[in-house]
């Protein structure tokens, strides 16, 4: 019975060694992940770039067609930049072997990252919208007081050859109607246009009706467009959420979980 009690007890102590060995090293192991974790985190901060080519689209209304048409290009690229840095960290992100502790930091940061790609992807293609509409106005800017008729013709044509190339059916649903409306009555002043160089007509009230409704349309699309992008969801608080639970596991010393 005696050997039986100090087997026993033996056993409980190696019970307990192990136990308080797996603790300590657990807790190595979750520092480590909130390590690695943050170390992703910190490789690019993408955000701020996102706002602040928010901030310069809603500006648009106070520039030059010139300055929006070579700020979308390059907004454009860079949002695209963003799009690929964040699908790269969400995938070093889901490559991370979690402890059970750091099961919902991995997670909320992946979401994170799907939420930034989403945001910027939305962001882009209504730029990029805009840029074909630009491309269209502008052609109609080189057109000269003195131009002949068919230099106008010309401009015309490729004018009607650009707005025929502008795509809607990636604009985000919510303002794709807007996009639709938008270009539809771009396409009516470009007839306008063009049925004016051809002779067809001299209702230069028409071309004028049709240039105002134009101008309308672009304002709708505009305000609906900074709409959107007003009420993307702010990822301040996922972002504070994340934050609070990497500090707290890497104050983690010991932990069975």
């Amino acid at each position: 019975m005696k050997k039986f009690l100090l087997y026993f007890l033996f056993l409980l102590l190696l019970t307990a060694v192990g136990t308080f060995s797996y603790g300590f090293l657990n807790g190595k192991k979750i520092r480590g992940f909130a390590v690695q974790i943050s170390e992703i985190r910190a490789k690019q901060d993408l955000r701020p770039q996102i706002e602040k080519i928010e901030v310069s689209f809603r500006d648009n209304g106070k520039k030059e067609i010139s300055q929006i048409r070579d700020e979308s290009k390059q907004f454009s690229e860079q949002l695209e930049g963003i799009v690929r840095d964040a699908e790269t960290l969400k995938k070093e992100t889901a490559g991370l072997n979690a402890p059970k502790s750091g099961e919902n930091a991995k997670k909320m940061t992946e979401e994170y990252y799907t939420k930034l790609i989403l945001q910027a992807g939305d962001l882009k293609k209504t730029i990029d919208y805009m840029s074909q509409i630009i491309e269209v106005a502008a052609v109609f800017g080189e057109m000269k007081e003195n131009a002949s008729l068919d230099e106008m013709k010309n401009l015309i044509a490729r004018a009607k050859e650009k707005k025929d190339a502008i795509q809607v059916e990636s604009v985000p649903e919510s303002i794709r109607a807007n996009a639709v409306n938008l270009k539809d009555s771009l396409g009516t002043f470009v007839g306008k246009m063009e049925d004016l160089a051809n002779l067809k007509t001299e209702a230069i009230g028409e071309l004028d009706a049709s240039y105002s409704d134009f101008s309308q349309k672009e304002d709708e699309f505009f305000a609906s467009a900074k709409k959107f992008i007003d009420e993307m969801e702010n990822l301040d608080v996922l972002e504070g959420k994340i934050n609070s639970e990497i500090e707290k596991l890497g104050r983690v010393r010991f932990s069975l979980r």
